[in-house]
């Protein structure tokens, strides 16, 4: 061996790594906020029976904030009133405090564009807000005049709420659709 080589590396020796590969699994809401709106929904029938109860709340919520309107009433009512725990986990911390102070019915509001009788699920207890969606954010739906605009006004009982969200400041209550039906029929008949 030359004498200007140390003997540590006068043998090459192939070398074995120590480490061990790390898995990197992203969380569930992260790969549903990776996933296309347009595919969340599918992204989410597929995993939903897969997540852990706090992981299914967690997507939903995200799912419900980025891409709810692509989604028919009856699709959320099943999955906003479905048995499994842990309901809280698709509530931020200060969402979750104003939906556990729910203790008596609350007089929510919902604006609409063309008929006071159109059921939805998202209410607010905030009437401007309702104006708002009434005479701004609706006013691209077919037959929409500010004639046929308005609010409707309806009391709830904490069990017929299933959400409390407060993205955009919007303060939305998400309601039961049966509920709903029920408190809209009753301004029809009275």
């Amino acid at each position: 061996m030359p004498s200007h080589v140390s003997p540590c590396f006068a043998k090459a020796e192939p070398m074995v790594s120590t480490i061990q590969s790390i898995e990197t699994r992203s969380r569930p809401t992260d790969q549903m906020r990776s996933t296309p709106p347009t595919r969340r929904k599918l992204w989410f029938d597929t995993h939903a029976d897969d997540l852990t109860d706090r992981d299914y709340w967690s997507c939903l919520a995200t799912l419900w904030v980025t891409d709810y309107l692509a989604h028919d009433r009856g699709w959320w009512h099943d999955h906003l009133w479905c048995n499994r725990p842990h309901r809280s986990a698709a509530m931020t911390p200060a969402e979750r405090a104003i939906y556990e102070q729910l203790n008596d019915p609350i007089v929510l509001h919902r604006g609409y564009a063309t008929s006071a009788h159109t059921i939805g699920i998202s209410w607010t207890d905030d009437p401007s807000v309702a104006e708002f969606f009434a005479y701004n954010f609706l006013s691209h739906q077919p037959g929409y005049t500010p004639g046929t605009a308005g609010i409707v006004s309806c009391a709830f009982d904490p069990k017929e709420i299933a959400l409390f969200k407060n993205e955009n400041g919007e303060r939305e209550f998400i309601v039961s659709e049966p509920a709903a039906l029920a408190r809209l029929t009753d301004q029809m008949t009275a």
